[in-house]
């Protein structure tokens, strides 16, 4: 079941959200301070339908309905998951963030809202740097040229374009709506991700940042009716983070990283990190070979794998060097080149006698007494 027969494998797409409850952040919830009151759009002229939410202890259907913490967002199948979601304060700067323990592949990221419209304006980042760093993957805008003037809104051409999309911000559907990110457009989907030019999206954090709600042509400062912010917050009901562990396709599937923090790290359905590697290599995700394995050099996965990590030193030696002067010498044949032979032996792969001893017919190459 771990082997990778042939060329390169991946392991399994999941949803990154599930079991890292203790990973996600808000920058704003309502109700942690205490209650706050809240109402639905289209009741509150008739001052019918406001509610109240306090976030101070975590979700209970029966002792604590109202709290709408950021942990609700993660994707459960349960019968009562419409009924808890998470919501913020009444302001239009919003973050969430995903922070994860090793790199991962991101396939795509779906938001799901709750009865609130989607942001008249967003963007999501992602950084692969544990956070010292970000970069934007994606902007969304109801009007592009409005809130981002500077980005472009044409069609991506490649992976690494930073565009603004308008298909997520109108103001339909008022409930369910959906933002979807995708990796990669269908134009350039391919069979094999790991063929040579196609760029991986790998990642360690990703930030979605709301910064405009969608107000219905009021402002959160206007006082022309009864407390019209009430009914403008961000509310979702899921987050999925769609992606696997990154093992440059080396691997089939993943374990929990080392120092993973208690029993967060054994829910079921949950993407682990740590590649169980294959084809000779090694490394949190494959990236580097096994030692005693460095006849040819490392290279991502791909059609045929059987010349990637391998090293052969006769039993004289336990590990071995790469030397790219010798792989090319050898017309890309060998360029491992073994360290400190043992049993009187010398050579590139411990394959001769040192000097004055000569191999003994009678016995094998890998033989420790072969040198006489």
């Amino acid at each position: 079941q771990d082997q990778c027969p042939g060329g390169s494998c991946s392991p399994q797409l999941g949803d990154l959200m599930v079991g890292r409850a203790a990973q996600l952040s808000a920058s704003s919830t309502c109700g942690l301070d205490g209650p706050q009151n809240y109402c639905i759009i289209g009741y509150l002229e008739e001052g019918q339908k406001c509610f109240t939410c306090d976030s101070r202890l975590p979700y209970d259907r029966y002792s604590n309905p109202n709290s709408h913490r950021i942990e609700n967002i993660i994707t459960t199948f349960d019968p009562e998951r419409k009924m808890k979601w998470w919501q913020s304060e009444n302001v239009h700067q919003v973050s969430i963030r995903l922070d994860l323990e090793t790199v991962f592949q991101f396939s795509h990221l779906v938001l799901t809202f709750k009865q609130s419209f989607r942001p008249a304006a967003m963007l999501v980042e992602r950084s692969k740097d544990f956070g010292r760093t970000w970069k934007v993957f994606r902007y969304f805008a109801e009007d592009c040229s409005l809130h981002f003037p500077s980005v472009s809104s044409e069609l991506a051409d490649s992976v690494d374009d930073v565009i603004c999309d308008s298909r997520y911000s109108g103001s339909e559907p008022s409930t369910d709506g959906e933002v979807v990110l995708k990796a990669l457009d269908p134009i350039f989907e391919i069979q094999n991700p790991y063929t040579p030019n196609i760029q991986l999206i790998t990642v360690t954090n990703i930030r979605v940042n709301f910064s405009r709600l969608f107000t219905l042509g009021d402002t959160l400062l206007s006082r022309r009716r009864r407390n019209p912010q009430d009914k403008y917050y961000y509310a979702l009901y899921n987050m999925v983070v769609r992606g696997s562990c990154f093992c440059n396709g080396h691997a089939s599937r993943c374990t929990p990283v080392d120092g993973g923090r208690g029993d967060v790290f054994t829910q079921t359905g949950m993407v682990h990190g740590r590649c169980v590697c294959q084809h000779n290599t090694a490394g949190e995700n494959c990236e580097k070979c096994q030692d005693f394995h460095h006849d040819s050099p490392w290279r991502p996965g791909g059609e045929d794998t059987a010349d990637i990590c391998r090293c052969n030193c006769h039993g004289h030696s336990d590990s071995c060097h790469f030397d790219a002067i010798r792989f090319e010498v050898t017309g890309g044949m060998s360029g491992g080149v073994c360290d400190d032979c043992r049993h009187d032996r010398t050579g590139p792969q411990c394959e001769q006698c040192r000097p004055f001893l000569f191999q003994d017919p009678q016995r094998a190459t890998d033989d420790p007494h072969a040198c006489i």
